[in-house]
């Protein structure tokens, strides 16, 4: 004979065990399918997400409120430049070694060099006539029109613009 009404505690709490058993059951199966679909549907970072970024569109949001750093990371991860600037560069840190990338930037040719002292300048706005250790002062906006091409100088207005955080 099948009994269909609990006759004591121990059918009620056999009752209450199976449902809870149940509930866990469920809730671990749709972790698992949960956590399936979000790694076959994860699209690896950009590389210049984490170690370069070529333009500001790029850089995570919460550089932007460090108008400084986010003027020099644009500058730095130029295209051009990006890959002998990148050693210099720690982008988890927010950190340049700009005395030792300035030193290599001085065997580049001009367009690429005065790139990076472009990025310096927007970083630390250094006043004339301070004691820099490469020997180079600010740079002049005549040097900028005539050395730089078209795109570098729409590179250098975008990084002043996120300066004066436009």
């Amino acid at each position: 004979m099948v009994r269909t009404v609990p006759n004591g505690p121990w059918d009620v709490l056999v009752l209450v065990g199976v449902i809870v058993v149940a509930l866990f059951c469920w809730v671990a199966i749709t972790a698992l399918v949960v956590a399936a679909v979000m790694r076959w549907t994860r699209r690896p970072p950009p590389a210049s997400y984490v170690d370069r970024a070529r333009s500001w569109d790029e850089v995570p949001s919460w550089v932007r409120h460090d108008k400084e750093w986010g003027a020099a990371v644009v500058l730095l991860g130029a295209e051009r430049i990006s890959a002998r600037t990148e050693e210099f560069v720690d982008f988890p840190a927010r950190q340049i070694d700009w005395l030792g990338l300035r030193l290599a930037a001085a065997e580049w040719s001009p367009d690429d060099r005065l790139l990076v002292e472009v990025a310096y300048d927007l970083a630390y706005a250094p006043q004339p006539g301070a004691d820099e250790p490469t020997g180079r002062g600010p740079v002049s906006v005549a040097e900028l029109l005539r050395s730089l091409s078209d795109p570098d100088l729409d590179l250098v207005h975008s990084a002043m613009s996120l300066r004066r955080g436009r």
